[in-house]
């Protein structure tokens, strides 16, 4: 699997500033130096065991293959785009949106409207795709 051409110690700098941690906090929680931190962000130090990457992992929240600058598998990325476009689609024809009733006849009162579009959206920000799909409706 082809690697990130970015340097693992940099991809570290750059996701743990993505987490607000600063160096001192960030080796707190893994249990090493800010020294060692330091020397890893700028390349000084490699970083060649797998637990310690796992270990960073955790602490920064990510896959160990994401850190590692591994790329996505392709079937995975084509199922999450195929997703997304269902969902594009399902919410470009919503019935209610276009001011109609649903299929089955109902026009849902107004606060139940606000309810289930809420919900959708906290599911769509929280990125469950899987789950706004089944909540949309010809997905």
């Amino acid at each position: 699997m082809p690697g990130d051409p970015v340097p693992i110690g940099r991809r570290v700098a750059y996701l743990r500033a993505r987490r607000n941690l600063s160096q001192q906090t960030f080796a707190d929680r893994l249990g090493k130096s800010k020294s060692w931190v330091d020397k890893v962000e700028r390349g000084v130090r490699s970083l060649e065991r797998l637990s310690v990457i796992r270990d960073i992992a955790t602490v920064l929240r990510v896959d160990a293959a994401t850190l590692l600058g591994r790329d996505v598998e392709p079937a995975d990325a084509v199922e999450r785009h195929e997703g997304v476009a269902r969902i594009s689609a399902a919410m470009s024809t919503y019935e209610m949106a276009l001011g109609r009733p649903s299929a089955r006849g109902e026009v849902m009162p107004p606060e139940r409207v606000a309810r289930e579009v809420a919900h959708a959206w906290t599911t769509y920000q929280h990125a469950r795709y899987p789950h706004l799909i089944d909540l949309l409706p010809g997905c």
